[in-house]
């Protein structure tokens, strides 16, 4: 931890190679929580890019002796978070004015029919449930940890994490649970 806080102290002083050596650091945790938001590797190159702007910028109000990387997954999950609203917003609006332009994607790899059907499941969720239930699935955070990340109340994400699991069980046709505790117990890094 007082190389954490050494290597802050660094970074606030603005020594370009402190600045490097916490983006080697944390750069694999920032890509691993975007990457569970986003599934083509350029969307999460450029949101993992603005999350390391945005601490830069705000990095002169981190306290060395303050939980670094806590305050660096709340970053990034506000930043996933504003991404998923944007994109909600230009679907609304696509769906009222119509399409202008469709641009070019990279192809997402081949992957087993039920867990596309377990992807696009979650991918329909809207940001408010999806982001508290991948954090809580796939990332296993603790409902204080999704709280503290999300700026909202532990009810109020177990509230969704509820609601986001009914919404999935509809999704897949699954009436009794059985499917969703096959779901939720796999954990994997996957989804």
């Amino acid at each position: 931890m007082s190389f954490e806080r050494e290597l802050i102290a660094r970074v606030q002083a603005g020594e370009e190679a402190a600045r490097e050596e916490l983006v080697r650091e944390h750069a694999p945790m920032v890509f691993r929580l975007i990457s569970r938001f986003f599934r083509y590797r350029e969307d999460v190159e450029d949101l993992a890019q603005d999350v390391f702007l945005k601490v830069f910028r705000g990095i002169d109000q981190v306290r060395p002796d303050e939980n670094f990387p806590g305050w660096l997954r709340v970053v990034t999950v506000n930043t996933c978070y504003d991404a998923l609203r944007r994109i909600q917003r230009r679907s609304a609006a696509i769906d009222v004015y119509g399409r202008l332009e469709i641009e070019e994607r990279s192809t997402p790899p081949a992957e087993p029919e039920s867990f596309g059907r377990a992807r696009a499941a979650v991918e329909s969720l809207g940001p408010k449930f999806r982001i508290p239930f991948l954090l809580k699935e796939v990332e296993d955070l603790s409902v204080a940890e999704i709280a503290d990340a999300m700026g909202i109340t532990q009810t109020n994400v177990k509230v969704r994490l509820l609601r986001a699991r009914r919404k999935l069980a509809a999704l897949l046709g699954d009436d009794d649970g059985s499917r969703h505790k096959a779901l939720a117990g796999r954990r994997t890094h996957e989804l």
